[in-house]
């Protein structure tokens, strides 16, 4: 598993860089004003993709785990449901943030490219393949990183328009390779595939995925909308150091325990507390040491009037918690019944409503604060973690009763 997780942890690092020093670059290029504009791009296409695939890159993994090459009649069923949605959720960005058409264009074509990259990266995670995996679910940031870089050395204008333009680019190179999977799938190979089944999982772990990754990143989708794009630049700008290092940490350890987990197999959960506690308490040392000279550095100053101690604190513990959060995640997708996923995506559910009225209490009540909102944020963030732990706690429970009920029965 460590040499799976370490794999991993490579390709998201350099995927994971690309995606740093573009917004650095874009934070010294773009206007504040376009740059959360730009963050919030980048929110809507994570979780757009998310709500598109509908759940069925999980659903494929825990569907198809004795056969990864499902069949084409199984992938043309997913490429219509991503579809559909992703028309139907961006007709709801036009309702909510009033788009300009020609910016829709691309945010479609942005979300179902998206989507189509989750569902072949879930294709080579279930084959064990994890670094093609994170290369189809992470590559585009490192294409978009190319593309930016392309662009600056021909000396060409980069303004917002040119961002939905590359941004579109970037996720179409992956999304094409999956041609050859239609091409490619042995029919005959295929058996007996039980459709409602994987249609039916896929419902729910869409239901538990959106809103997982709408909790963690509620806060790029609010503030433009409660305090305004520039207030979302602001708030990007100072925290992203701190959060997305450690958030990269928590997505490549559950990136591989996911479909260990699914399939049964034990993971030795007091190193990985171990490990975890290791890095948050050292992430926290370094950048209270480091982090307001990184941050002045990375965008040339721009936010240095912004950021403090107290600040970097928070946002260092935030990504502490995000770790905690995407790995209850991935351990509770894994190994929860669909009665015990419905109580986690209520759970979910609730503490999205919850930061959202924490959030306009604050818009109603003060003026924007960088560190409020970061202690609203930890506030929500701390009470789903327990809740989640609570869940966990109950679905091992149920796994390990149902296990020995099984053993019982077995003739001697």
């Amino acid at each position: 598993m460590i040499k799976n997780i370490s794999t991993t942890f490579l390709v998201m690092v350099i995927a994971m860089l690309s995606s740093f020093v573009a917004t650095i670059i874009l934070g010294q290029t773009l206007s504040i004003g376009d740059f959360g504009e730009f963050a919030l791009l980048k929110q809507i296409i994570l979780i757009g993709s998310t709500i598109a695939i509908f759940g069925l890159d999980f659903s494929y993994i825990k569907v198809f785990s004795n056969n990864p090459d499902s069949g084409k009649k199984t992938h043309l069923i997913t490429m219509i449901i991503l579809s559909l949605i992703t028309i139907l959720f961006v007709f709801m960005l036009k309702i909510i943030y009033n788009f300009q058409f020609y910016k829709l264009f691309y945010i479609l074509f942005c979300i179902c490219f998206g989507a189509i990259n989750l569902y072949q990266a879930a294709i080579y995670r279930l084959k064990g393949q994890f670094l093609l995996a994170q290369l189809f679910a992470g590559g585009w940031k490192i294409a978009l990183l190319l593309l930016i870089g392309v662009s600056l050395f021909s000396e060409m204008i980069i303004d917002i328009q040119f961002i939905y333009q590359i941004f579109t680019v970037s996720l179409f190179i992956f999304s094409s390779f999956i041609v050859r999977k239609f091409y490619k799938t042995n029919i005959a190979n295929v058996g007996n595939i039980d459709y409602k089944k994987y249609l039916t999982l896929g419902l729910i772990f869409w239901l538990i995925n959106f809103t997982g990754l709408l909790s963690g990143g509620i806060d790029k989708l609010v503030i433009p909308i409660l305090f305004g794009r520039e207030a979302l630049g602001i708030f990007t700008g100072t925290s992203f150091i701190f959060i997305i290092s450690l958030t990269m940490i928590g997505s490549a350890i559950g990136y591989v325990i996911f479909p260990k987990i699914s399939a049964g197999k034990e993971i030795n959960f007091l190193k990985l507390s171990s490990a975890v506690f290791f890095i948050t308490s050292f992430a926290i040392i370094i950048y209270q040491i480091t982090g307001e000279g990184l941050v002045s550095i990375l965008f040339s100053e721009e936010f240095d009037s912004f950021i403090d101690k107290k600040l970097i604190f928070c946002f260092t513990l935030l990504g502490s918690f995000q770790i905690v959060h995407i790995i209850l995640h991935f351990i509770l997708s894994a190994i929860g019944n669909k009665k015990q996923l419905i109580y986690y995506w209520i759970v979910s559910i609730l503490f999205i409503v919850i930061t959202i009225i924490l959030l306009h209490f604050l818009k109603e009540n003060y003026s924007f604060n960088l560190l409020k909102l970061s202690l609203i944020m930890l506030l929500s963030q701390f009470g789903k973690i327990i809740s989640m732990m609570v869940l966990v706690w109950f679905a091992y429970n149920t796994r390990n009763s149902i296990r020995r009920n099984v053993n019982l029965v077995k003739p001697k």
